[in-house]
């Protein structure tokens, strides 16, 4: 949940595009096939219709009983349907993996003085870094 909260407040790609292969009429107005449509992820992850105070870190929107309240397509970190990313289960697995084993070494926290500021490019990024402090665990 923790992971998941946290790749939708800090979308790791910002945006995917498509093709139309037909036409499709969105909010009303008919888009012609071979549109390219940008689909901007982070604007979808921080919808306030879908993500109520959408800015605020809270894992408990990934409980089930709330993930199933919400359309399957309102979070999609690594895109969604027919040409969605074929590593996601490694990636997710990997995550998984490499914080747990550097959580169990050592104690993270950022820094409370320092506003990181976002660069969104092929990758969501820090602009100006993530300043931490860190620990060992005792």
């Amino acid at each position: 949940m923790v992971i998941k909260e946290a790749m939708r407040l800090h979308s790791p790609v910002p945006f995917i595009q498509r093709i139309l292969t037909a036409d499709t009429e969105i909010d009303g107005k008919t888009a012609p096939a071979g549109t390219l449509v940008n689909c901007v992820l982070y604007n979808i992850h921080h919808n306030p219709a879908v993500w109520p105070d959408s800015l605020k870190f809270d894992p408990n929107r990934f409980l089930p009983e709330n993930v199933e309240k919400r359309h399957p397509y309102s979070f999609v970190p690594f895109s969604a349907g027919p040409r969605n990313c074929i590593g996601q289960n490694f990636a997710m697995d990997e995550i998984k993996i490499i914080l747990a084993r550097i959580l169990h070494r050592v104690n993270i926290r950022l820094d409370p003085d320092h506003k990181v500021e976002k660069l969104e490019s092929v990758v969501m990024r820090a602009k100006n870094d993530i300043r931490l402090f860190v620990s060992e665990r005792q």
